[in-house]
């Protein structure tokens, strides 16, 4: 099988999926490429570090190890400058090994932070040909991984939110948050304790499955909660 047919046959099976396994994907696609692991990291870049929402490879590694991997100091700064850009780039292998012929080539993809990780074991020149051939390949299919993926996540998220849908004053206090205000602040804006804040970012954070003031807002902001805000003396 060549892999042109490969191509298509990948593009078959996911067309098959109704929620693709990205693990079984990405092994599919090591073993029709002929390349070391490839890793799908879904995220976002938040005070200096690699917030993961999705990490998967082809090896099925633990996703703890891969997200602490990735926030390595050669890591993150590698992988910022990824799912900052637009082009595939080579990055240099944060692995211990002795193999100097290891490399990563990096894919950022649309939509939310998204790359593909792929690992190779070639020389220089070998490795240029392979991209020469296959780069836009590898960009095709991730693309329609990570929409594959989004939908599914949007359909789960969006079910999860009408299940347990935030209050006016959550969203009001993600909003206030979102723009820059301290608890303190956000208090005194709406006319309540810093306490009661406290309490409703706690609980936005619960509804929206995230660890943190940072995530839920790019959340929220993601979704469509954040209302539009009117400071409290420009009101009519």
């Amino acid at each position: 099988m060549g892999l042109s047919d490969a191509y298509f046959d990948l593009l078959e099976w996911l067309d098959r999926q109704e929620t693709p396994d990205p693990g079984d994907f990405l092994s599919r696609l090591q073993s029709a490429y002929r390349t070391g692991r490839i890793t799908y990291l879904n995220g976002m870049i938040a005070s200096a570090r690699v917030r993961p929402h999705n990490v998967s490879d082809s090896h099925r590694r633990n996703p703890h190890h891969l997200a602490r991997l990735l926030n390595r100091r050669v890591a993150f700064q590698q992988v910022a400058s990824l799912l900052a850009g637009l082009e595939p780039i080579e990055l240099t292998s944060w692995q211990r090994s002795v193999n100097r012929h290891q490399r990563i080539v990096g894919y950022p993809l649309p939509g939310r932070q998204s790359c593909l990780l792929v690992e190779f074991t070639s020389t220089p020149e070998a490795l240029s040909a392979w991209r020469r051939a296959y780069d836009r390949d590898m960009l095709s299919l991730g693309t329609l991984l990570n929409a594959r993926l989004a939908r599914a996540s949007t359909d789960a998220q969006l079910e999860a939110a009408r299940a347990r849908p935030l209050t006016r004053r959550e969203r009001e206090t993600l909003a206030w948050i979102a723009a820059g205000k301290s608890y303190w602040e956000t208090a005194v804006i709406l006319g309540i304790s810093e306490r009661t804040i406290r309490h409703f970012m706690a609980n936005a954070r619960q509804k929206l499955d995230v660890v943190n003031n940072a995530q839920a807002v790019a959340e929220a902001v993601w979704r469509g909660l954040i209302p539009r805000l009117v400071e409290p003396n420009s009101r009519d």
